[in-house]
């Protein structure tokens, strides 16, 4: 995820790095809105990133939970099997439902919880890098309209 997320500040970077890389003297509003629309097509491509990235970690946390079952599963056959001896009053579904079932479903939860809260820190972090461009191509796109309408009246 931290890969991903770099590589979309990055390539939003470079296209802040072209406006001010630009020289005031070329620096015009078509040049501005140019760039804005690069922006843009890269915000829908990072939608759709960010959309797959999304599925991949609700894939691997349903995988997770699969595999907690079937460990949860697992155990019990092994206790079956290997005829583990009980208490009076115990069975092997009590000791489990005791025991281990709460721990998983904390597992379980604590999963859902983290993969939650990574999804919604992603989600807050490139409407803020998309927000912090936008409102930097504004400012250059006002500047560079001021600086057509000044190249007009010079002429």
């Amino acid at each position: 995820m931290r890969e991903e997320q770099m590589g979309l500040f990055n390539q939003r970077q470079s296209i802040i790095n072209e406006l001010n890389m630009t020289r005031p003297t070329a620096l015009t509003a078509n040049v501005v809105n140019a760039l804005e629309e690069k922006l843009r097509q890269f915000n829908d491509e990072s939608s759709l990133l960010f959309d797959k990235l999304v599925d991949r970690l609700a894939k691997d946390m349903e995988n997770t939970n699969e595999d907690i079952d079937i460990a949860e599963y697992d155990l019990k056959d092994f206790l079956t099997k290997n005829d583990a001896a009980l208490t009076e009053g115990e069975t092997f579904d009590t000791i489990m439902d005791k025991r281990v079932t709460p721990t998983t479903d904390r597992r379980k939860l604590e999963s859902k919880t983290l993969v939650q809260n990574s999804i919604a820190y992603m989600e807050d972090m490139d409407y803020r890098m998309g927000e912090i461009c936008t409102n930097i191509i504004n400012f250059y796109r006002e500047f560079a309209k001021k600086l057509d309408s000044n190249r007009d009246k010079l002429k």
